[in-house]
């Protein structure tokens, strides 16, 4: 991957009009970064999500796509998507994380401890449960372009319906998107 981010720099350089990629930041050294997204389907009750681990280098530990066949609402799939990231994070084996999502109202709840009177309620107090396993985690909102790559695993698996996680290699429908959380110039 590194050297696809490479080759897209040296090309960049040679066009005008350069820009400074505003995408994924790198956790520290002993951190890993966990990006969710999710997806919703009002006409169908139907959600998804995307989770995307890496570590500070940039290379993926982990990555995951998950159907969720019955919901009520977009809220219940974005915590849904929480708790599927902290789930793989802890299946992993990470214990010193930074979560990112770009659902504003999961990242609000869980710096608040979780608590909400809706939908979600089950879902954040398991959310909640797992989050007090680690021992050194945080979240914060981030942009889309910095969540493109979880944001890609959500949107596939609404067209496939089918859970996957890849251990170790991402699969390579997103290879182009991490290439590009790498690559410091845009065009």
């Amino acid at each position: 991957m590194s050297i696809v981010a490479l080759t897209k720099n040296y090309k960049a350089v040679r066009k005008k009009g350069l820009q400074i990629h505003q995408g994924r930041l790198k956790p520290p050294v002993g951190k890993v970064m966990v990006n969710v997204d999710a997806a919703f389907d009002e006409d169908e009750g139907c959600g998804s999500v995307g989770i995307v681990v890496r570590d500070s280098t940039g290379g993926v530990l982990a990555a995951a796509h998950n159907f969720v066949p019955h919901l009520v609402d977009a809220p219940m799939v974005e915590a849904y998507a929480l708790k599927e990231g902290l789930m793989l994070a802890q299946h992993i084996g990470c214990n010193r994380l930074i979560f990112q999502s770009y659902c504003m109202g999961v990242v609000d709840k869980m710096k608040d401890g979780g608590f909400t009177a809706n939908s979600t309620t089950a879902l954040y107090d398991e959310c909640n449960i797992i989050w007090s396993d680690f021992q050194d985690i945080m979240i914060e909102h981030c942009n889309r372009e910095a969540n493109q790559a979880a944001h890609n695993l959500a949107k596939r698996v609404m067209q496939c319906k089918q859970n996957c996680t890849w251990d170790d290699k991402p699969p390579s429908f997103i290879l182009d998107c991490l290439a590009s959380d790498i690559t410091i110039l845009n065009e």
